[in-house]
Protein backbone atom coordinates (compact mmCIF):
# COMPACT_ATOMS: atom_id res chain seq x y z
CA UNK A 1 0.00 0.00 0.00
CA UNK A 2 1.27 3.23 -0.69
CA UNK A 3 0.23 7.26 0.75
CA UNK A 4 -0.58 10.05 -0.48
CA UNK A 5 -0.45 12.93 1.71
CA UNK A 6 -1.44 16.14 0.64
CA UNK A 7 0.94 19.29 2.11
CA UNK A 8 -0.06 21.47 -0.30
CA UNK A 9 -1.94 22.15 -4.08
CA UNK A 10 -5.54 19.81 -3.98
CA UNK A 11 -8.30 22.30 -3.12
CA UNK A 12 -6.27 25.45 -3.79
CA UNK A 13 -4.39 27.53 -6.45
CA UNK A 14 -0.77 27.06 -5.16
CA UNK A 15 1.91 25.33 -2.66
CA UNK A 16 1.83 22.19 -4.47
CA UNK A 17 3.27 19.55 -2.55
CA UNK A 18 2.92 16.19 -2.53
CA UNK A 19 4.18 13.33 -0.69
CA UNK A 20 4.25 9.30 -1.87
CA UNK A 21 5.33 7.17 0.78
CA UNK A 22 5.26 3.31 0.35
CA UNK A 23 7.41 0.39 2.74
CA UNK A 24 10.47 1.39 1.82
CA UNK A 25 10.40 4.97 -0.23
CA UNK A 26 9.47 8.44 0.49
CA UNK A 27 9.16 10.99 -2.49
CA UNK A 28 7.62 14.51 -2.42
CA UNK A 29 6.07 16.03 -6.03
CA UNK A 30 6.92 19.89 -5.78
CA UNK A 31 7.24 21.91 -2.99
CA UNK A 32 5.90 25.54 -3.50
CA UNK A 33 4.10 28.41 -2.01
CA UNK A 34 1.03 30.81 -2.22
CA UNK A 35 1.21 34.32 -2.71
CA UNK A 36 -1.69 35.15 -0.31
CA UNK A 37 -0.90 37.17 2.52
CA UNK A 38 2.20 36.75 4.35
CA UNK A 39 2.85 34.21 2.01
CA UNK A 40 1.90 30.62 2.66
CA UNK A 41 4.18 27.26 2.90
CA UNK A 42 3.21 23.53 2.34
CA UNK A 43 2.21 21.62 5.41
CA UNK A 44 5.18 20.30 5.71
CA UNK A 45 6.05 17.66 8.75
CA UNK A 46 9.22 18.30 10.02
CA UNK A 47 9.90 14.68 11.38
CA UNK A 48 9.48 13.24 7.96
CA UNK A 49 12.26 15.28 5.46
CA UNK A 50 15.13 14.46 7.12
CA UNK A 51 13.28 10.32 5.63
CA UNK A 52 12.11 11.78 2.13
CA UNK A 53 14.49 10.15 -0.42
CA UNK A 54 13.94 12.26 -3.32
CA UNK A 55 12.17 15.22 -4.46
CA UNK A 56 10.76 15.52 -7.80
CA UNK A 57 10.44 19.14 -9.41
CA UNK A 58 7.66 19.70 -12.37
CA UNK A 59 8.89 23.28 -13.23
CA UNK A 60 10.47 26.15 -11.69
CA UNK A 61 7.24 28.87 -11.44
CA UNK A 62 6.92 29.79 -7.53
CA UNK A 63 3.92 27.57 -6.31
CA UNK A 64 5.56 24.53 -7.41
CA UNK A 65 9.22 25.43 -6.37
CA UNK A 66 10.32 27.95 -3.61
CA UNK A 67 9.40 25.95 -0.91
CA UNK A 68 12.35 23.47 -1.81
CA UNK A 69 15.43 25.60 0.32
CA UNK A 70 12.79 24.99 3.70
CA UNK A 71 13.27 21.31 2.87
CA UNK A 72 17.33 21.58 3.41
CA UNK A 73 16.47 23.91 6.36
CA UNK A 74 14.65 21.16 7.94
CA UNK A 75 17.14 18.94 7.46
CA UNK A 76 16.56 17.31 4.12
CA UNK A 77 19.42 15.35 2.51
CA UNK A 78 18.93 14.29 -0.98
CA UNK A 79 18.76 15.51 -4.41
CA UNK A 80 15.95 17.43 -6.71
CA UNK A 81 15.56 16.15 -9.86
CA UNK A 82 14.42 17.95 -12.45
CA UNK A 83 15.61 19.68 -16.05
CA UNK A 84 18.63 21.78 -16.81
CA UNK A 85 16.03 24.26 -18.26
CA UNK A 86 14.22 24.74 -14.42
CA UNK A 87 17.60 24.44 -12.40
CA UNK A 88 18.30 27.85 -14.96
CA UNK A 89 15.01 29.33 -13.93
CA UNK A 90 14.78 29.01 -10.31
CA UNK A 91 17.26 31.89 -9.51
CA UNK A 92 14.79 34.32 -10.63
CA UNK A 93 11.89 32.74 -8.67
CA UNK A 94 13.88 32.64 -5.72
CA UNK A 95 15.27 36.66 -5.81
CA UNK A 96 11.89 37.36 -6.68
CA UNK A 97 10.13 36.02 -3.87
CA UNK A 98 12.49 37.15 -1.36
CA UNK A 99 12.40 40.64 -2.75
CA UNK A 100 8.26 40.49 -2.58
CA UNK A 101 7.94 39.11 1.04
CA UNK A 102 11.02 41.38 1.88
CA UNK A 103 9.41 44.48 0.45
CA UNK A 104 6.19 43.60 2.42
CA UNK A 105 7.37 43.38 5.43
CA UNK A 106 7.26 39.07 5.71
CA UNK A 107 9.67 37.02 7.14
CA UNK A 108 11.02 33.96 4.95
CA UNK A 109 11.80 30.90 7.22
CA UNK A 110 14.69 29.58 5.39
CA UNK A 111 18.39 31.68 4.55
CA UNK A 112 20.12 32.07 0.92
CA UNK A 113 22.59 29.65 2.38
CA UNK A 114 19.61 27.01 2.18
CA UNK A 115 18.96 28.14 -1.46
CA UNK A 116 22.77 26.96 -2.24
CA UNK A 117 22.29 23.54 -0.32
CA UNK A 118 20.35 22.05 -3.02
CA UNK A 119 21.52 19.33 -4.79
CA UNK A 120 20.00 18.75 -8.26
CA UNK A 121 20.28 15.62 -10.69
CA UNK A 122 18.78 16.40 -14.43
CA UNK A 123 16.53 13.82 -15.98
CA UNK A 124 18.07 14.68 -19.30
CA UNK A 125 21.52 13.07 -17.68
CA UNK A 126 19.75 10.34 -16.98
CA UNK A 127 17.25 9.44 -19.61
CA UNK A 128 15.46 10.92 -22.35
CA UNK A 129 11.91 11.57 -22.15
CA UNK A 130 9.98 8.19 -23.02
CA UNK A 131 12.32 6.16 -21.03
CA UNK A 132 12.49 4.25 -17.61
CA UNK A 133 15.28 4.94 -15.59
CA UNK A 134 15.66 4.43 -11.83
CA UNK A 135 15.63 7.12 -8.85
CA UNK A 136 16.11 5.19 -6.71
CA UNK A 137 16.36 1.73 -5.66
CA UNK A 138 12.81 0.06 -6.39
CA UNK A 139 11.85 3.75 -7.79
CA UNK A 140 11.70 3.85 -11.37
CA UNK A 141 10.08 7.18 -13.19
CA UNK A 142 9.22 8.42 -16.48
CA UNK A 143 9.20 12.02 -18.01
CA UNK A 144 7.71 14.30 -20.54
CA UNK A 145 7.18 17.85 -21.62
CA UNK A 146 4.49 19.38 -20.15
CA UNK A 147 4.00 22.34 -22.41
CA UNK A 148 3.49 24.78 -19.26
CA UNK A 149 6.78 26.55 -19.61
CA UNK A 150 10.42 26.11 -20.76
CA UNK A 151 11.57 22.74 -18.67
CA UNK A 152 8.33 22.24 -17.33
CA UNK A 153 7.36 18.21 -17.27
CA UNK A 154 5.15 15.94 -15.88
CA UNK A 155 6.38 12.49 -13.99
CA UNK A 156 5.48 8.84 -14.20
CA UNK A 157 6.25 7.09 -11.48
CA UNK A 158 6.19 2.76 -10.62
CA UNK A 159 7.15 1.79 -6.98
CA UNK A 160 6.01 -1.33 -5.13
CA UNK A 161 3.94 -2.48 -7.61
CA UNK A 162 2.03 0.55 -8.47
CA UNK A 163 2.03 3.02 -11.04
CA UNK A 164 1.41 7.03 -10.43
CA UNK A 165 1.08 10.11 -13.09
CA UNK A 166 1.98 13.42 -11.23
CA UNK A 167 0.64 15.92 -14.36
CA UNK A 168 2.34 18.57 -13.05
CA UNK A 169 0.81 21.54 -14.81
CA UNK A 170 0.25 20.40 -18.12
CA UNK A 171 -1.38 22.24 -21.19
CA UNK A 172 -1.84 20.54 -25.09
CA UNK A 173 -2.70 23.99 -26.48
CA UNK A 174 0.11 26.03 -25.93
CA UNK A 175 1.28 28.12 -29.48
CA UNK A 176 4.54 27.77 -28.46
CA UNK A 177 5.77 25.26 -25.87
CA UNK A 178 5.36 21.36 -27.15
CA UNK A 179 4.21 18.94 -24.72
CA UNK A 180 4.25 15.21 -24.57
CA UNK A 181 1.09 13.24 -24.46
CA UNK A 182 0.86 11.41 -21.26
CA UNK A 183 -0.49 8.13 -22.44
CA UNK A 184 2.35 8.00 -25.23
CA UNK A 185 4.78 8.61 -22.77
CA UNK A 186 3.54 5.54 -20.81
CA UNK A 187 3.58 3.38 -23.43
CA UNK A 188 6.89 4.75 -25.22
CA UNK A 189 8.36 3.93 -22.12
CA UNK A 190 7.02 0.39 -21.87
CA UNK A 191 8.11 -0.60 -25.72
CA UNK A 192 11.42 1.03 -25.25
CA UNK A 193 11.19 -1.19 -22.22
CA UNK A 194 10.85 -3.96 -23.72
CA UNK A 195 12.97 -3.56 -26.41
CA UNK A 196 16.05 -3.07 -24.43
CA UNK A 197 15.45 -6.87 -22.74
CA UNK A 198 14.35 -8.59 -25.88
CA UNK A 199 18.15 -6.94 -27.57
CA UNK A 200 19.89 -8.17 -24.95
CA UNK A 201 22.91 -10.35 -25.97
CA UNK A 202 23.18 -13.70 -24.50
CA UNK A 203 27.21 -14.27 -23.71
CA UNK A 204 29.15 -17.12 -25.52
CA UNK A 205 30.43 -17.89 -22.16
CA UNK A 206 26.72 -18.41 -20.41
CA UNK A 207 25.84 -20.75 -22.89
CA UNK A 208 28.77 -23.00 -22.86
CA UNK A 209 28.65 -22.95 -18.96
CA UNK A 210 24.74 -23.59 -19.12
CA UNK A 211 25.50 -26.57 -21.77
CA UNK A 212 27.89 -28.13 -19.90
CA UNK A 213 25.83 -28.11 -16.65
CA UNK A 214 22.62 -30.07 -18.10
CA UNK A 215 23.14 -33.66 -18.55
CA UNK A 216 23.07 -35.46 -21.32
CA UNK A 217 19.53 -36.40 -21.35
CA UNK A 218 18.41 -32.93 -20.24
CA UNK A 219 15.10 -31.71 -22.32
CA UNK A 220 16.07 -28.61 -24.99
CA UNK A 221 12.59 -27.26 -23.98
CA UNK A 222 14.57 -27.07 -20.02
CA UNK A 223 17.71 -25.46 -21.92
CA UNK A 224 15.74 -23.23 -23.64
CA UNK A 225 13.52 -22.17 -20.53
CA UNK A 226 17.62 -21.31 -18.49
CA UNK A 227 19.00 -19.42 -21.43
CA UNK A 228 15.16 -17.36 -21.85
CA UNK A 229 16.24 -16.14 -18.24
CA UNK A 230 19.59 -15.59 -19.42
CA UNK A 231 18.42 -13.17 -21.94
CA UNK A 232 15.87 -11.17 -19.71
CA UNK A 233 19.03 -10.60 -17.48
CA UNK A 234 21.52 -8.99 -19.74
CA UNK A 235 22.60 -5.46 -20.36
CA UNK A 236 21.16 -3.51 -23.25
CA UNK A 237 22.89 -2.20 -26.28
CA UNK A 238 23.33 -5.25 -28.66
CA UNK A 239 21.01 -6.03 -31.98
CA UNK A 240 19.76 -9.30 -33.16
CA UNK A 241 21.76 -8.83 -35.83
CA UNK A 242 25.10 -8.79 -32.72
CA UNK A 243 23.65 -11.85 -32.04
CA UNK A 244 23.51 -13.45 -35.12
CA UNK A 245 27.45 -13.37 -35.11
CA UNK A 246 27.28 -14.79 -31.75
CA UNK A 247 25.29 -17.65 -33.55
CA UNK A 248 27.10 -18.13 -36.29
CA UNK A 249 30.64 -18.04 -34.28
CA UNK A 250 29.09 -20.73 -31.94
CA UNK A 251 28.65 -22.83 -34.91
CA UNK A 252 31.77 -22.12 -36.55
CA UNK A 253 33.89 -23.14 -33.64
CA UNK A 254 32.43 -26.44 -33.08
CA UNK A 255 35.19 -28.53 -33.57
CA UNK A 256 37.52 -27.31 -30.92
CA UNK A 257 37.21 -30.29 -28.90
CA UNK A 258 33.38 -29.08 -27.12
CA UNK A 259 30.93 -30.07 -30.12
CA UNK A 260 28.50 -31.17 -27.75
CA UNK A 261 28.07 -28.11 -25.65
CA UNK A 262 28.92 -25.86 -28.47
CA UNK A 263 26.26 -27.76 -30.53
CA UNK A 264 23.69 -27.63 -28.17
CA UNK A 265 24.68 -23.97 -26.87
CA UNK A 266 24.06 -22.92 -30.85
CA UNK A 267 20.93 -24.28 -30.68
CA UNK A 268 19.58 -22.98 -27.80
CA UNK A 269 20.80 -19.16 -29.29
CA UNK A 270 19.06 -20.13 -32.38
CA UNK A 271 15.86 -20.80 -29.95
CA UNK A 272 16.18 -17.63 -28.49
CA UNK A 273 16.99 -15.94 -31.63
CA UNK A 274 13.27 -16.22 -32.82
CA UNK A 275 11.99 -16.17 -29.47
CA UNK A 276 13.39 -12.67 -29.44
CA UNK A 277 12.45 -11.97 -33.38
CA UNK A 278 8.89 -13.21 -32.57
CA UNK A 279 8.61 -10.69 -29.60
CA UNK A 280 10.36 -8.05 -31.48
CA UNK A 281 7.45 -8.49 -34.01
CA UNK A 282 5.23 -8.24 -31.09
CA UNK A 283 6.40 -4.89 -29.85
CA UNK A 284 6.38 -3.25 -33.00
CA UNK A 285 2.61 -4.53 -33.12
CA UNK A 286 2.13 -3.11 -30.37
CA UNK A 287 3.77 0.37 -31.05
CA UNK A 288 1.23 0.34 -34.25
CA UNK A 289 -1.52 -0.45 -32.38
CA UNK A 290 -0.38 2.20 -29.20
CA UNK A 291 -3.54 3.95 -29.72
CA UNK A 292 -5.44 1.10 -27.88
CA UNK A 293 -3.43 -0.17 -26.04
CA UNK A 294 -4.22 1.24 -22.46
CA UNK A 295 -2.49 3.10 -20.04
CA UNK A 296 -3.23 1.82 -16.73
CA UNK A 297 -2.39 3.41 -13.53
CA UNK A 298 -3.01 3.10 -9.67
CA UNK A 299 -3.03 7.11 -8.96
CA UNK A 300 -3.17 10.18 -11.25
CA UNK A 301 -2.73 13.51 -10.02
CA UNK A 302 -4.10 15.57 -12.73
CA UNK A 303 -3.55 19.50 -12.90
CA UNK A 304 -7.77 21.06 -13.29
CA UNK A 305 -6.36 24.70 -12.69
CA UNK A 306 -9.12 26.00 -14.89
CA UNK A 307 -12.14 23.39 -13.32
CA UNK A 308 -15.49 23.47 -14.98
CA UNK A 309 -14.02 26.00 -17.49
CA UNK A 310 -14.52 24.53 -20.84
CA UNK A 311 -12.95 26.68 -22.72
CA UNK A 312 -10.76 25.92 -26.06
CA UNK A 313 -7.71 28.39 -26.42
CA UNK A 314 -9.01 29.38 -29.62
CA UNK A 315 -12.33 30.59 -27.67
CA UNK A 316 -9.88 32.26 -25.50
CA UNK A 317 -7.92 34.28 -28.19
CA UNK A 318 -11.20 34.67 -29.60
CA UNK A 319 -12.18 36.78 -26.31
CA UNK A 320 -8.77 38.45 -25.91
CA UNK A 321 -8.82 39.82 -29.47
CA UNK A 322 -12.27 41.04 -29.27
CA UNK A 323 -11.33 42.69 -25.95
CA UNK A 324 -8.43 44.33 -27.13
CA UNK A 325 -9.88 45.98 -29.82
CA UNK A 326 -12.59 47.22 -28.81
CA UNK A 327 -10.27 49.12 -26.40
CA UNK A 328 -8.27 50.23 -29.38
CA UNK A 329 -10.78 51.06 -31.26
CA UNK A 330 -12.05 53.27 -28.77
CA UNK A 331 -8.07 55.32 -28.64
CA UNK A 332 -7.14 53.24 -25.52
CA UNK A 333 -3.97 51.92 -24.50
CA UNK A 334 -4.21 48.00 -23.74
CA UNK A 335 -1.95 46.92 -20.58
CA UNK A 336 -0.66 43.94 -20.67
CA UNK A 337 0.62 42.63 -17.05
CA UNK A 338 2.16 39.09 -17.71
CA UNK A 339 4.99 36.68 -15.86
CA UNK A 340 8.24 37.17 -16.98
CA UNK A 341 8.84 33.75 -18.69
CA UNK A 342 5.59 32.02 -19.48
CA UNK A 343 2.36 32.99 -21.50
CA UNK A 344 3.95 36.34 -21.75
CA UNK A 345 5.84 35.46 -24.85
CA UNK A 346 3.20 33.54 -26.16
CA UNK A 347 0.88 36.20 -26.15
CA UNK A 348 3.70 38.69 -27.72
CA UNK A 349 4.17 36.79 -30.62
CA UNK A 350 0.00 36.48 -31.02
CA UNK A 351 -0.62 40.13 -30.60
CA UNK A 352 1.98 40.94 -33.21
CA UNK A 353 0.50 38.53 -35.91
CA UNK A 354 -3.08 39.50 -34.57
CA UNK A 355 -2.57 43.88 -34.39
CA UNK A 356 0.62 44.29 -36.83
CA UNK A 357 -0.52 47.69 -37.41
CA UNK A 358 -1.04 48.88 -33.57
CA UNK A 359 2.18 50.39 -31.82
CA UNK A 360 3.61 47.28 -29.75
CA UNK A 361 5.70 48.21 -26.62
CA UNK A 362 7.50 45.31 -24.81
CA UNK A 363 9.36 45.64 -21.41
CA UNK A 364 12.97 44.50 -21.10
CA UNK A 365 12.37 41.35 -19.01
CA UNK A 366 9.88 40.00 -21.26
CA UNK A 367 12.52 40.32 -24.05
CA UNK A 368 14.76 38.58 -22.02
CA UNK A 369 12.67 35.63 -21.36
CA UNK A 370 12.16 35.57 -25.39
CA UNK A 371 15.98 35.22 -26.06
CA UNK A 372 15.24 32.20 -23.09
CA UNK A 373 12.99 30.40 -25.00
CA UNK A 374 15.28 31.30 -28.47
CA UNK A 375 18.30 29.05 -26.64
CA UNK A 376 16.01 26.55 -25.28
CA UNK A 377 14.69 24.92 -29.04
CA UNK A 378 13.80 21.61 -27.41
CA UNK A 379 10.92 22.63 -25.81
CA UNK A 380 9.92 24.74 -28.62
CA UNK A 381 6.59 23.42 -30.94
CA UNK A 382 7.91 22.53 -34.58
CA UNK A 383 4.82 23.21 -37.11
CA UNK A 384 4.12 26.75 -38.09
CA UNK A 385 2.71 29.40 -36.10
CA UNK A 386 2.76 32.48 -37.39
CA UNK A 387 3.70 33.92 -41.45
CA UNK A 388 7.23 33.73 -40.33
CA UNK A 389 7.07 29.90 -39.89
CA UNK A 390 7.82 27.48 -36.41
CA UNK A 391 7.80 29.16 -33.41
CA UNK A 392 11.76 29.31 -33.66
CA UNK A 393 11.45 31.60 -36.78
CA UNK A 394 9.06 33.68 -35.19
CA UNK A 395 11.17 34.24 -32.14
CA UNK A 396 14.01 34.60 -34.08
CA UNK A 397 11.80 37.51 -36.32
CA UNK A 398 10.49 38.93 -32.90
CA UNK A 399 14.27 39.20 -31.58
CA UNK A 400 14.92 41.60 -34.82
CA UNK A 401 13.33 44.19 -33.90
CA UNK A 402 10.99 44.58 -36.22
CA UNK A 403 7.28 46.12 -35.49
CA UNK A 404 7.80 46.35 -31.77
CA UNK A 405 9.80 48.97 -29.60
CA UNK A 406 11.73 47.83 -26.15
CA UNK A 407 11.89 49.81 -23.34
CA UNK A 408 13.67 49.30 -20.04
CA UNK A 409 14.10 52.89 -18.73
CA UNK A 410 11.62 55.95 -16.98
CA UNK A 411 12.49 58.19 -19.80
CA UNK A 412 11.85 55.58 -22.42
CA UNK A 413 8.56 54.90 -20.71
CA UNK A 414 7.26 58.43 -20.63
CA UNK A 415 8.67 59.15 -24.37
CA UNK A 416 6.45 56.17 -25.95
CA UNK A 417 3.44 56.53 -23.72
CA UNK A 418 3.59 60.26 -25.31
CA UNK A 419 4.19 59.42 -28.61
CA UNK A 420 1.70 56.70 -28.77
CA UNK A 421 -2.12 56.30 -28.05
CA UNK A 422 -3.66 53.35 -29.27
CA UNK A 423 -1.04 50.85 -28.43
CA UNK A 424 -0.55 47.70 -27.03
CA UNK A 425 1.65 47.35 -23.60
CA UNK A 426 3.37 44.36 -22.48
CA UNK A 427 4.98 44.35 -18.48
CA UNK A 428 6.56 42.33 -16.22
CA UNK A 429 4.69 41.01 -13.01
CA UNK A 430 1.21 39.18 -14.08
CA UNK A 431 -0.27 40.25 -9.83
CA UNK A 432 0.80 44.03 -10.73
CA UNK A 433 2.81 43.57 -7.26
CA UNK A 434 6.23 45.32 -8.48
CA UNK A 435 6.61 49.13 -8.02
CA UNK A 436 7.00 48.80 -12.46
CA UNK A 437 3.54 47.39 -12.27
CA UNK A 438 2.25 49.99 -9.49
CA UNK A 439 3.79 52.91 -11.88
CA UNK A 440 1.95 51.52 -15.26
CA UNK A 441 -0.95 52.25 -13.49
CA UNK A 442 -0.93 55.52 -12.55
CA UNK A 443 -0.34 56.23 -16.27
CA UNK A 444 -3.25 54.02 -17.14
CA UNK A 445 -5.68 55.06 -14.49
CA UNK A 446 -7.53 58.41 -15.04
CA UNK A 447 -8.22 57.50 -18.62
CA UNK A 448 -11.65 55.53 -19.02
CA UNK A 449 -10.51 54.46 -22.57
CA UNK A 450 -7.52 52.70 -21.58
CA UNK A 451 -7.63 48.59 -20.57
CA UNK A 452 -5.72 46.71 -18.17
CA UNK A 453 -6.47 43.21 -19.12
CA UNK A 454 -5.66 40.50 -16.54
CA UNK A 455 -4.82 36.91 -18.42
CA UNK A 456 -3.12 34.76 -15.57
CA UNK A 457 -4.20 33.44 -12.12
CA UNK A 458 -4.99 36.30 -9.22
CA UNK A 459 -4.00 35.35 -5.83
CA UNK A 460 -5.97 37.02 -3.59
CA UNK A 461 -5.02 39.95 -1.62
CA UNK A 462 -2.41 41.12 -4.82
CA UNK A 463 -3.03 44.75 -6.56
CA UNK A 464 -4.28 42.57 -9.20
CA UNK A 465 -7.11 41.15 -7.10
CA UNK A 466 -8.01 44.78 -5.52
CA UNK A 467 -8.08 46.05 -9.07
CA UNK A 468 -10.48 43.63 -10.25
CA UNK A 469 -13.03 43.39 -6.97
CA UNK A 470 -13.35 47.28 -6.28
CA UNK A 471 -11.44 49.18 -9.94
CA UNK A 472 -13.80 52.44 -9.05
CA UNK A 473 -11.26 52.88 -6.08
CA UNK A 474 -8.35 53.48 -7.79
CA UNK A 475 -9.44 55.04 -11.32
CA UNK A 476 -11.59 54.95 -14.46
CA UNK A 477 -9.65 53.00 -16.84
CA UNK A 478 -11.33 49.14 -17.60
CA UNK A 479 -9.83 46.13 -15.48
CA UNK A 480 -10.70 42.64 -16.94
CA UNK A 481 -9.76 38.99 -17.04
CA UNK A 482 -9.54 37.30 -19.77
CA UNK A 483 -7.35 33.47 -19.78
CA UNK A 484 -5.28 32.76 -21.67
CA UNK A 485 -4.45 28.62 -21.47
CA UNK A 486 -1.86 27.18 -19.55
CA UNK A 487 -3.61 24.93 -17.54
CA UNK A 488 -6.41 22.10 -18.26
CA UNK A 489 -10.08 23.22 -17.75
CA UNK A 490 -12.47 20.49 -17.93
CA UNK A 491 -12.39 18.60 -21.37
CA UNK A 492 -8.90 18.94 -20.99
CA UNK A 493 -9.03 16.64 -18.21
CA UNK A 494 -11.74 14.62 -19.79
CA UNK A 495 -9.43 13.77 -22.71
CA UNK A 496 -6.56 12.76 -20.31
CA UNK A 497 -8.72 10.49 -18.16
CA UNK A 498 -10.03 9.33 -21.62
CA UNK A 499 -6.44 8.18 -22.49
CA UNK A 500 -5.53 6.59 -19.25
CA UNK A 501 -7.36 4.21 -17.06
CA UNK A 502 -6.36 5.40 -13.24
CA UNK A 503 -7.81 3.50 -10.66
CA UNK A 504 -7.71 6.64 -7.89
CA UNK A 505 -7.71 10.33 -9.65
CA UNK A 506 -6.78 13.71 -7.69
CA UNK A 507 -8.12 16.76 -8.90
CA UNK A 508 -5.76 19.62 -8.34
CA UNK A 509 -4.77 23.12 -8.73
CA UNK A 510 -8.21 25.23 -7.70
CA UNK A 511 -10.22 25.94 -5.11
CA UNK A 512 -12.11 23.06 -3.28
CA UNK A 513 -15.43 24.19 -4.54
CA UNK A 514 -14.69 24.02 -8.10
CA UNK A 515 -12.79 21.31 -7.50
CA UNK A 516 -15.69 19.63 -6.08
CA UNK A 517 -17.84 21.26 -9.30
CA UNK A 518 -15.55 19.51 -11.50
CA UNK A 519 -15.41 16.33 -10.08
CA UNK A 520 -19.42 16.02 -10.04
CA UNK A 521 -19.53 17.02 -13.51
CA UNK A 522 -17.13 13.91 -14.56
CA UNK A 523 -19.18 11.74 -12.75
CA UNK A 524 -21.86 12.80 -14.37
CA UNK A 525 -21.14 12.28 -17.79
CA UNK A 526 -19.75 8.84 -16.94
CA UNK A 527 -15.76 10.12 -17.67
CA UNK A 528 -14.71 7.89 -15.19
CA UNK A 529 -17.37 5.24 -14.44
CA UNK A 530 -14.89 2.40 -13.09
CA UNK A 531 -12.59 4.81 -10.80
CA UNK A 532 -12.95 6.68 -7.73
CA UNK A 533 -12.11 11.30 -8.83
CA UNK A 534 -11.25 13.15 -5.72
CA UNK A 535 -11.54 16.82 -4.53
CA UNK A 536 -8.82 16.56 -1.74
CA UNK A 537 -7.23 19.44 0.93
CA UNK A 538 -3.92 20.24 2.34
CA UNK A 539 -4.06 17.60 5.26
CA UNK A 540 -5.62 15.16 3.13
CA UNK A 541 -4.11 11.59 2.86
CA UNK A 542 -5.51 8.35 0.78
CA UNK A 543 -3.95 5.52 0.69
CA UNK A 544 -3.92 3.09 -2.99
Amino acid sequence: MIKLNVWGGAGEHGRSAYLLSGSRFRLLLDCGVKKEGMGQYPLIDPEIVPQVDAVLLSHAHEDHSVAIPLLYKMGYQGEVWTTRETREQLGTYFRAWRSNMERAGHVIPYDKADELRIRYRFLENEAERGHWFEIIPGVAAVWGRSGHLAGSVWFGLEMEGKRVLYSGDYTSESMLLQNDDVADGFRRADLNRHSRVWAAPVPIQSLQDMSNSNAPNAKTDANSEQASELVMGQAMGQTLADQAVYAQTLAATGSTGSETALGSSAVIHSNILTEQMHMRESIEAMASMSNSYQVKLDLAIVDAAYGTDQDTQADKLQQLESAISSAIARGGKVLLPMPAVGRGQEMILWAQQCFQDIPMIVEQKLVDGMTQLHRVPYWLRKGELTREGSPADSIDHFLSGEGWAKTSTEEERLQLLEQHHASLWFVPDGMMQSSLARWYYEKWASNEKNLILLTGHVAAGTFADELLKNPEEYGKCEVRKLRYKVHQGWRDVEQMLGRISARHTVLVHTDLVETERLRQGLLDEGSSAEADIYALSPGDELSF
